[in-house]
């Protein structure tokens, strides 16, 4: 390497994942070492090319700016071509053996502005541990050019990122490679936790972040079409994305509300079982059997959600529980039980209404029972089930390495 054995006191490396990028490296390399960051931030500015064996030439072009113009201020690593996920993890391991005290990470093709580096350091003086470059806070931009296809592919990612993988909302920017990181954020992270080849790292890379106990700073920045080349991301990216997401927290809330829906159908199902058992031992006869048995069924669905719910669908509620907070059994059983009831009568009721209807019955029908599912998940996980209500503090992430999270001012 042409850096430095040591990395010299506030010195920040960063990181440039290549594949293919010969028509930008060597002006965007130019751009970046010559900027006054000195003057600007108290930070210098040290390169790592982590270059894929790009057969375009961009290691050789980057190979030999190492050796003259930016000789000990730029290193060219080379690998394989493993994904860019797996180039960013090597050059990390490379960034925190040198010993630099911030690591940034940026794309080839100009879509970042070097000139917004100045901005991130400037977070990270004044206190956040790490600083991302945000299109989508208050303040970012987007090129007025961008393909409808790439900006509908991220509003997907992100919706993908926050109801399967749980990501925390409050931080906005999700599928960046503009960030600064202090070197003991990436020390704290557990890269083998997850397997990321491609961009889904960015994906594993925010929830590290934000279900930590870090300062985090979003930094509005204009993006831009990039200069020259070709986007690497394609279909496989996609379903490792949400493979990615689906391997995050385990309370996510399209995995909680699938567990809720778990419970409701086999409620659901004991609820009928024990309806036909009843019609079968009843007397057949007697006027009142029919209503018996619906609202003895009815009871035993909502005791079956009352006792499953707080131990297998809200799990951050049951942990919140276990880590000290304070449950209240009797007052969520009432709770749920009146909800119950409300909502049971109400579906019902507008079943009976919709009979004579013939086949637009079963679509209200249908209707009414998923509007009433919902009901039912809205109000027991904000009001009967959650965590808040505990005292305690909520169950961390998976990838967290302490509970809490707080976002710079």
């Amino acid at each position: 390497m042409a850096l430095p054995p040591i990395a010299p006191a506030r010195t920040a490396l960063m990181i440039v994942p290549t594949y293919n990028e010969a028509g930008n490296i060597e002006a965007l390399l130019d751009a970046l070492l010559t900027l006054p960051l000195g003057a600007r931030t108290g930070w210098q500015l040290h390169v790592l090319v982590r270059d894929d064996s790009s057969p375009d030439g961009t290691g050789d072009i980057v190979q030999a700016l190492a050796t003259g113009r930016h000789e000990g201020r730029l290193a060219h690593s080379q690998g394989v071509k493993q994904g860019l996920g797996r180039a960013l993890e090597l050059a990390f391991a490379e960034a925190l053996e040198l010993g630099y005290e911030v690591v940034m990470t940026m794309d080839a093709d100009f879509s970042h502005d070097p000139r917004d580096i100045v901005e991130l350091l400037r977070a990270i003086n004044a206190g956040a541990d790490v600083a991302v470059g945000s299109r989508t806070t208050p303040g970012g931009l987007i090129p007025g050019d961008w393909p409808l296809d790439q900006i509908v592919r991220t509003r997907v990612a992100g919706a993908v990122a926050r109801g399967l993988g749980g990501v925390d909302p409050r931080l906005r920017e999700l599928t960046t490679n503009f960030r600064a990181m202090r070197s003991e954020v990436l020390a704290g992270i557990d890269f083998g936790r997850v397997r990321a080849r491609g961009y889904g790292f960015q994906l594993f890379l925010a929830n590290a972040f934000s279900s930590s106990d870090w300062t985090v700073k979003e930094v509005p920045i204009s993006f831009h079409s990039r200069a020259a080349g070709a986007s690497k991301a394609g279909p496989r990216d996609v379903l490792e994305f949400v493979r990615i997401a689906a391997q995050l927290n385990d309370d996510s809330p399209a995995k909680q509300f699938g567990r809720f829906l778990l419970v409701a159908l086999s409620g659901a199902l004991l609820a009928l079982l024990l309806a036909g058992l009843g019609g079968l031992l009843a007397p057949a006869d007697a006027p009142a059997t029919p209503w018996l048995l619906a609202a003895g069924a009815m009871q035993a669905a909502i005791l079956w959600g009352a006792l499953w719910h707080p131990r297998f669908s809200f799990r951050r509620y049951r942990t919140a529980v276990r880590l000290g907070g304070r449950a209240h059994p009797l007052v969520d059983l009432l709770r749920f039980e009146l909800l119950g009831l409300l909502i049971c009568s109400a579906v019902a009721g507008a079943i009976v209404a919709t009979a004579p209807l013939g086949v637009l019955a079963v679509v209200l029908q249908v209707l009414a029972i998923a509007a009433g599912v919902l009901i039912v998940y809205r109000f027991s996980s904000t009001r009967i089930w959650n965590p808040a209500r505990t005292a305690a503090p909520a169950a961390p992430a998976l990838l967290a390495a302490t509970p809490a999270y707080r976002r710079a001012a």
